[in-house]
């Protein structure tokens, strides 16, 4: 099993609890605690946000959702909301944020004298405060699922007090919908986690890998430069003496000059991720050249030299996409290995992942930066512990690190070979000489 499937049925268990014959107040407690404990044990187990999220479903279905009711320790009509134990485990992952929750609540309950809808109206805010701050992926979706729970719990409110009022809030009809939207976001979840991480079958303007017959094997990272993570794993590069290729969004190169400078100096490969990580599909021509134009012209700024490697974000591109970066002269890199670390998962678990799939010349994917949603932020701590325990153990095997520039030499693919694209890119020059001034944007970030 994995990592999060430990966090979550343990957490499970924890929100099972539920003594009978508490006084109100102390079940409250007893509430509160169990999502405190189950989310300090997800920070003692793998310690970061996803671990956070995943422990919160887990000791609120567990609370709210029991398999059964039937169980002897347990209230059997559980009155309690599970919006105070999705409390209790905020307060552990972000304390701040769930003291300004509960003191929102408490003015707004006061006034109105409505607990279901102020609980409501608290989810709310926090949700839009948590994407205004720009907070952790997991967070925003932590606040989401706080949102969902006090919206069932007004749902039962209207129907426990107003039967009229549910002419617009028919039950079933809201679980039919609900459940539809549980269906399509799941197949979006497949869908993602086939194509987007394993790809869509080889394309000969493309390199998923480097020869099989011979034993090497290229290292890579995206979505940096992180101010964080991609020091520390550079400092891990260059203790284990490996070169690796870093696919760098341009936003970020620009807000970290120092950092990009510091992987061009200790001889790693740069490579390009778009300009601000946006997804190629379904962006339009215009955006599509923009993306790819900006991050160039960002990383040649602060390198003196033009990019030649290109990863679409997510590895999804559109036709025009490759049509453009064939007439840019990138040569366009995906994997064939995906360390998973975006996942959040603990490093033992990435090590296993990319050692069980590693073959001659495979091309791995890490990650320095890059939230569960956004492009930049996430916790890779665990891909920092994870290197040293993938390159020693690669290394005993007989194996040897290039960059992907190295592996395209090998591959005898130092440039895109011809294909079927043929036709030439419509680059009007309405967009082709766009100006954008990089220096005045470097020295704002600066």
């Amino acid at each position: 099993m994995s990592s999060f499937t430990y966090i979550f049925f343990v957490s499970y268990l924890i929100g099972l609890i539920s003594p009978k014959y508490l006084a109100k107040e102390h079940k409250i407690l007893l509430d509160f605690l169990k999502g405190f404990l189950a989310a300090v044990l997800a920070g003692l187990y793998i310690n970061t946000g996803l671990a956070f999220l995943v422990a919160t479903l887990g000791v609120t279905l567990g609370h709210k959702w029991p398999v059964t009711e039937k169980l002897k320790f347990r209230e059997s009509n559980n009155e309690n909301n599970g919006e105070v134990v999705v409390l209790g485990a905020l307060s552990r992952s972000s304390p701040l944020f769930a003291l300004l929750a509960l003191l929102f609540f408490l003015m707004l309950n006061k006034k109105i004298k409505n607990y279901a809808v102020s609980v409501l109206i608290t989810s709310t805010v926090l949700v839009i405060a948590m994407i205004v701050l720009r907070k952790p992926d997991s967070l925003i979706l932590t606040g989401i699922f706080i949102f969902f729970i006090s919206l069932f719990q007004l749902i039962a409110f209207i129907e426990n007090t107003d039967e009229e009022n549910l002419n617009f809030l028919n039950r079933h009809i809201f679980y039919k919908t609900l459940s539809t939207l549980g269906i399509i976001c799941l197949i979006l979840l497949l869908f993602f986690n086939r194509y987007v991480y394993k790809g869509f079958g080889m394309q000969i303007d493309i390199i998923r890998h480097g020869p099989r017959e011979l034993k090497y094997v290229a290292l890579t990272f995206d979505d940096g430069p992180s101010p964080l993570y991609t020091p520390q794993i550079l400092d891990v590069l260059k203790e284990k003496d490996v070169k690796a290729t870093f696919f760098l969004i341009g936003k970020n190169a620009l807000q970290y000059p120092s950092i990009v400078k510091r992987i061009e100096e200790e001889g790693h490969s740069i490579g390009s991720h778009t300009y601000s990580h946006r997804s190629l599909i379904p962006l339009s021509r215009i955006g599509t050249y923009n993306e790819i134009v900006k991050a160039e012209k960002a990383i040649q700024h602060i390198t003196g030299e033009k990019p030649t490697l290109f990863r679409p974000p997510r590895g999804v591109y559109s036709q025009y996409a490759r049509k453009l970066l064939k007439e840019l002269r990138y040569t366009l890199v995906l994997w064939d290995v995906s360390s998973q670390d975006w996942k959040e998962i603990k490093y033992t678990d990435i090590a296993k992942v990319v050692l069980n799939r590693v073959r001659p010349g495979s091309i791995v994917l890490f990650h320095d930066s890059g939230d569960i949603i956004k492009a930049f932020g996430g916790n890779r701590s665990h891909t920092v512990r994870a290197l040293p325990i993938i390159i020693d153990e690669l290394r005993a095997r007989g194996y040897e690190f290039i960059t992907v520039d190295e592996m395209l030499i090998l591959k005898g693919l130092s440039e895109t070979e011809e294909n079927p694209l043929d036709d030439h890119i419509d680059s009007s020059e309405d967009y082709l000489n766009e100006g954008y001034d990089f220096d005045e944007d470097y020295q704002m970030q600066n």
